[in-house]
């Protein structure tokens, strides 16, 4: 049995506090100073009440319902309650970062996290709404607040906003302009929509709108749908650190992203590990399938991984080991901020580890350069940077 293992079949079950009660140490582990910090993957919550305040008077009365009380957040989107049974929202929607902007700034600072990139807490719910026209008109909502939000801190927060055209795919073009305009970057779908065959040729005009317009596709695990039971919750969470496999099979196997060379896909909060073994594996099932594959690709498909795609980590010591197989260019740190599964407080350990790990550039790659590539955010590091040098010498 190796090292690994042997740590982790001795170590006894320890609690680790809630985000709300984890404390960030101040004399943790400091990359080198002219390193900047990505967080490929945080996480926000909206405001209460941002759908019946923001979405078009004729959608009010049937607006998604967002409140806070002493048992928390609260969501219900057409008369559907995304409560779960016996769950407490605070361990996920508890500590006060996670909607007051100053305290999350403080929260990276601590962590020595310079960039965020920014995704919905509750909003991902919105992708259960199956009218277009509404659906548009909430993911809307959002989007325009997100822009606002993150325009306090252009420069520490990416935001993630929701592309809402899965179900009129040959609209996208003219919404992902309309995010551009806002000033985004990246877009994200829902992972595994309802009644939505990613695959389909209906399909095209979205893949090509979001490929031409140079934007970060995201792609994120799911927030809901664990069931009760013994065993449930945590079950849930587990799958959902493997839960891409599906998803890059397809965009690899059905041409989408041999089609589109200039795709950029982020698979957020699952993890890199899985990747090891689904590019090795689909490379051997695509050659004993080969006559029956339909399309026919040019390439093996661990070619369309390095190519096309990246993921997400937070503690990951399996994904570090697979590193040459998976991509030293395809993997981005995270905290997951501020989630239990996340990394917060954890910060300077899981950096130091990477940088332990990984030769000193493929560590410079994970912590915050793919990002910075992967998202377009070369401006924001050279002022972070500048800062922190005029800082250093007192100018």
């Amino acid at each position: 049995m190796n090292r690994l293992s042997d740590e982790i079949a001795e170590a006894p079950p320890r609690a680790i506090p809630w985000p709300q009660d984890r404390q960030i140490p101040t004399d943790g582990w400091q990359p080198p100073a002219d390193h900047v910090i990505v967080s490929a993957d945080d996480h926000l919550m909206e405001p209460v009440d941002l759908w019946v305040d923001r979405m078009p008077a004729k959608y009010r009365d049937a607006a998604p319902r967002l409140w806070k009380d002493d048992g928390g957040y609260h969501l219900e989107i057409e008369g559907r309650s995304f409560d779960k049974p016996g769950f407490n929202s605070q361990l996920i929607e508890g500590r006060k970062g996670m909607d007051d902007q100053t305290v999350r700034l403080a929260d990276m600072d601590a962590g020595g996290v310079d960039i965020s990139v920014v995704f919905p807490q509750r909003a991902m719910g919105l992708f259960v709404i199956q009218d277009h026209e509404k659906l548009t008109a909430a993911a809307d909502a959002y989007n325009v607040w997100l822009s606002e939000w993150c325009a306090n801190a252009p420069d520490r927060f990416v935001g993630v906003p929701i592309l809402p055209s899965i179900h009129e795919p040959e609209e996208a073009r003219s919404y992902v302009e309309r995010l551009k305009g806002l000033g985004f970057k990246a877009l994200m779908l829902p992972s595994y929509p309802r009644g939505v065959r990613y695959n389909s040729s209906a399909m095209e005009p979205m893949w090509e709108a979001i490929a031409d317009s140079g934007l970060t596709l995201c792609f994120h695990v799911g927030e809901f749908g664990f069931s009760t039971g013994k065993g449930a919750l945590l079950t849930y969470i587990t799958k959902q650190m493997q839960s891409f496999r599906e998803l890059w099979s397809l965009l690899t196997f059905s041409g989408i992203l041999e089609r589109h060379p200039k795709l950029k896909v982020v698979f957020t909060e699952g993890g890199a590990g899985w990747v090891a073994s689904a590019t090795y594996e689909a490379d051997r099932i695509y050659q004993q399938y080969i006559t029956e594959a339909k399309p026919k690709l040019e390439n093996l498909p661990s070619y369309y991984w390095k190519r096309n795609c990246s993921a997400t980590i937070m503690d990951d010591p399996l994904a570090l080991r697979e590193i040459d197989r998976i991509g030293a260019e395809n993997v981005l740190f995270s905290t997951d901020y501020p989630h239990p599964e996340g990394v917060l407080g954890e910060e300077g350990r899981v950096l130091k580890n990477i940088y332990d790990t990984l030769a000193p550039e493929d560590a410079r790659l994970v912590a915050g350069k793919n990002a910075i590539r992967i998202f377009g955010l070369e401006d924001q590091a050279a002022r972070i940077l500048a800062q922190r040098t005029n800082q250093s010498t007192g100018h």
